[in-house]
């Protein structure tokens, strides 16, 4: 943990350690609402009177009005002294934006090249991910001695389909049904969808506990199954335009449905809890992001509402949506969604307008017009974006565009990065071949502090070899070809570059311990 920022502002001659001692706390709070970290951090150095107050009134106001969402902090950011969280944040954003990042490798290199998934389970403290036919759990483990990021344990996989089956029985996605007791849906290309109970003993199997109704013919396979903030309600997207909507607790209710006519929902949201929209289906089609109205009576086939990409007649279509954590400080009416030309886009939710209010787009992207694949929120106000190739994911500063940089994850090679999941200090991800996550936190300068030994990249000559195109691979939208070459620390390290105009400036990701 880096100490106190600097101070670049004085407070001024009006506020001196003799009337701050002597004003309420109602008064205070007016004052001390509109400072900055480095002025309360300078105004804490006055006195001890002075600094308590601080402590107990300006640092909590600043952490009210600049919080990071975070899923793997331990303790809880609730438990933690207001200054030292504040630090811990202030280290984020100041890495963010001097690009001073860890990038590691998650466990082994997998043998064939699949199309995988991955969520992060706050709540059971594991990292899941849908690769091929099985479920891989990486557990996270408190940190020894220090208050930190979880560390990332060695993972067990969990085969869950027959070995008959084929790529055919992928998993596609996995929805958290918050049902306490740790159940995950686990839905795979075939049109399968079942809730899985996890068992803690690595020795016992996992356990099918419901299976949940979908037609499996050639062209209702699955293409996404989304989960509500609560788990309560499930949306899939097929392969031949048709939603389906599946309640997850009982009593059991027949599933409802509805076709995107002659589209393909590239991309799908689900959100029955948000503070100020009503239960609401987002599918990213061709040219928009479709937002249909959920009654109690069902769905509704027309959309609501359209939000586009670019200006007409140009279309596009968007691989990926998400809505911010609500733990973090951006507007829970910011719309984020990753787009096939090039760009992430910033939907305002309140606003009529049917177009972004913010583009971002990496000024290279290394492949002519290579496709966002996926997008997820992290920082305090920053967006990350997974290319189409190399694994490459960006970053964007909402409040400073010329702050973009980029990265290829650890052995992206030619692979999209296909999924993404953000937190406050790290963001975690998926390529053809590996799970991988960036950390700018400083969890990587400590001995094992971001992913264990054992839950390493194995040394290259180890590690398993096989076909990189199984059956199903191309179909579902596998890349092929590797154009980049790695060496053999590829698991363990990453290259970076600029979002500059002009010259391309490459720098290397800090070595993690």
């Amino acid at each position: 943990m880096t100490g106190a920022p600097p101070s670049h502002k004085s407070v001024g001659p009006l506020v001196t350690g003799h009337r701050l001692d002597t004003l309420p706390d109602d008064v205070l709070i007016i004052i001390l609402r509109d400072l900055g970290l480095a002025e309360l951090v300078n105004l804490r150095r006055v006195n001890r009177v002075i600094l308590n107050r601080i402590d107990h009134l300006g640092i909590p106001l600043y952490l009210a009005s600049h919080r990071l969402s975070h899923l793997t902090l331990s303790p809880f950011p609730t438990q933690w002294l207001p200054y030292n969280l504040a630090k811990y944040n202030h280290q984020i954003s100041t890495r963010l934006i001097s690009r001073q990042w860890h990038a590691l490798q998650i466990g082994r290199t997998w043998s064939q090249s699949v199309i995988p998934t991955l969520y992060l389970d706050a709540e059971q403290s594991r990292l899941v991910l849908g690769v091929g036919g099985d479920v891989v759990i990486h557990p996270l483990y408190r940190p020894h001695h220090r208050m930190g990021g979880k560390v990332v344990g060695q993972g067990r996989g969990y085969p869950i389909r027959s070995a008959e089956a084929g790529s055919k029985s992928d998993v596609v996605s996995i929805v958290d049904l918050k049902d306490g007791q740790g159940s995950l849906a686990i839905a795979q290309f075939d049109g399968t969808i079942r809730r899985f109970s996890f068992p803690d003993d690595p020795h016992s199997p996992p356990k099918v506990t419901a299976h949940y109704p979908h037609s499996s013919t050639r062209s209702t396979r699955v293409r996404k199954v989304v989960g509500s903030e609560k788990g309560d309600m499930m949306m899939s997207t097929s392969w031949d335009g048709q939603v389906s909507f599946l309640h997850t607790r009982s009593p059991w209710v027949q599933p409802t449905t509805m076709n995107v006519e002659g589209k393909v929902a590239w991309s799908s949201l689900l959100t029955t809890s948000h503070p100020s929209l009503p239960p609401t289906a987002m599918l990213g089609t061709k040219t928009a992001v479709s937002c249909h109205d959920i009654l109690p009576s069902g769905p509704v086939e027309t959309p609501a509402r359209l939000l586009r990409g670019p200006d007409l007649p140009h279309t596009t279509s968007p691989y990926d949506i998400q809505l911010p954590p609500p733990s973090s400080s951006h507007n829970p009416n910011i719309l984020l969604s990753a787009w096939y030309d090039s760009h992430l886009r910033l939907h305002d939710l309140r606003s009529s307008s049917a177009s972004p209010i913010m583009t971002f787009q990496d000024p290279f992207t290394w492949a002519d017009s290579s496709a966002f694949y996926s997008c997820c929120f992290t920082g305090e106000n920053w967006l990350a974006g997974g290319g189409a190739r190399h694994g490459t994911v960006a970053f964007f500063d909402i409040r400073n565009s010329t702050r973009g940089w980029s990265c290829f994850s650890p052995g992206g090679k030619g692979s999209p990065a296909y999924s993404l999941q953000g937190e406050g200090g790290k963001v975690w991800g998926v390529t053809e071949k590996r799970a991988f996550v960036l950390a700018y936190d400083g969890s990587g300068d400590i001995h094992e502090g971001l992913v264990a030994n054992e839950a390493r990249a194995a040394p290259q000559n180890q590690r398993d070899r096989g076909r990189h195109a199984p059956n199903g691979y191309r179909g579902r939208g596998g890349k092929w070809n590797w154009t980049v070459r790695y060496d053999a620390d590829e698991g363990n390290k990453a290259v970076g570059y600029e979002h500059t105009d002009r010259e391309i400036k490459m720098f290397d990701s800090l070595v993690a311990r």
